[in-house]
């Protein structure tokens, strides 16, 4: 045999073991088939072009060697290229999540960053942060979607096409490894000087539904469609894999979180292109407003604001159209997925 044989098969051998380790002798035994299967079907096309064009056809033991080599080769490329990512991501580059100390000269803002699943050490940092802050009496802005009537939330949860409930952020934290927010954490440290600055679910609809009366009937019932049930999916991914495949997947799927971080870009891709955009430029939009009419006239001078991300760059922009003596002062960086 070949040195490229052989390391052809040492390949395709440590592939095997892969599969094993992950999945015991199903995934394995399903690899050894596919590569048979394809081999034939593979050969089978070779052998008809070949035909077609009057060229020497290959023995078939020539074309497994062949064919197998360039299959080990494709393996190595995707894998590398996949476990290349997931480390940069995760160990070398994980994205930051900033707080922006902002100033007007009159009032000081502390707005930090957040989204709704990451690791407890990012909430306790944020925690400490919060209180550290508090000690000096500033007051603390947090956003969270207030009560709403069950007809609304039903309505929210077609325009979202997500069945969105309290259990929604839960379950994602287990495909992540990660903590869904819980805003109980941040209240009450030092002061009673909490106060939720958002909309609630009744006012989100009705802006809502003013964007959609403006639009043809077929569209209106296209974003009323039933919502998928994301917790039962979420829960059924689960159910079918063991620990070993979780803790792979969920290695890949903290990568593609900080990824999605880094790159406010794709934010907004995957805002414009797999989500209800009339509902997204209501609940970042309205929301936007009401933090930076809040900010605005506030009595207080000093404080603290925990909102999601995607809201910064446009309450900044609202402030400076208010006084465009608003600037940032100082940006630190928290690490929300740091392995």
């Amino acid at each position: 045999m070949s040195f490229k044989n052989t390391v052809t098969y040492l390949i395709l051998i440590t592939f095997a073991f892969a599969m094993f380790y992950l999945s015991w002798i199903k995934w394995a035994i399903e690899f050894i088939i596919s590569l048979g299967i394809y081999t034939l079907l593979f050969f089978w096309f070779h052998y008809i072009w070949k035909k077609i064009r009057k060229k020497q056809i290959m023995y078939f033991v020539d074309f497994i060697n062949y064919f197998l080599n360039r299959v080990s080769i494709l393996l190595v490329i995707i894998t590398s290229i996949i476990w290349w990512l997931t480390y940069l991501f995760n160990e070398i580059i994980p994205a930051p999540m900033p707080e922006y100390t902002l100033t007007n000269w009159e009032k000081v803002v502390k707005f930090q960053a957040m989204s709704h699943i990451w690791t407890p050490d990012f909430y306790k940092k944020v925690v400490d942060n919060l209180s550290a802050f508090k000690k000096e009496w500033w007051v603390y802005f947090y956003e969270g979607v207030k009560m709403w009537t069950k007809e609304n939330g039903e309505n929210f949860n077609k325009a979202l096409g997500i069945n969105f409930d309290e259990n929604l952020y839960k379950n994602f934290s287990k495909l992540y490894w990660v903590s869904n927010q819980d805003n109980s954490i941040f209240m009450w440290l030092v002061n009673d000087k909490d106060f939720n600055v958002d909309l609630n679910m009744d006012e989100i609809m009705s802006e809502y539904w003013k964007i959609m009366e403006a639009k043809p009937e077929w569209e209106r019932e296209f974003k009323s469609k039933l919502p998928l049930d994301a917790n039962k999916t979420i829960i059924d991914t689960l159910s079918w894999l063991n620990e070993r495949q979780l803790k792979v997947l969920v290695y890949i799927n903290q990568a593609i979180l900080n990824f999605i971080i880094w790159n406010e870009a794709t934010q907004w891709f995957l805002t414009d292109n797999f989500a209800n955009k009339d509902l997204f430029d209501v609940i970042l939009g309205k929301r936007n407003k009401v933090l930076a009419n809040e900010i605005i006239k506030s009595e207080h001078d000093k404080i603290y604001i925990t909102y999601w991300l995607l809201h910064f760059k446009w309450v900044l922009e609202l402030l400076k159209q208010n006084n465009n003596e608003w600037q940032i002062i100082t940006t630190n960086n928290l690490y929300p997925i740091k392995n």
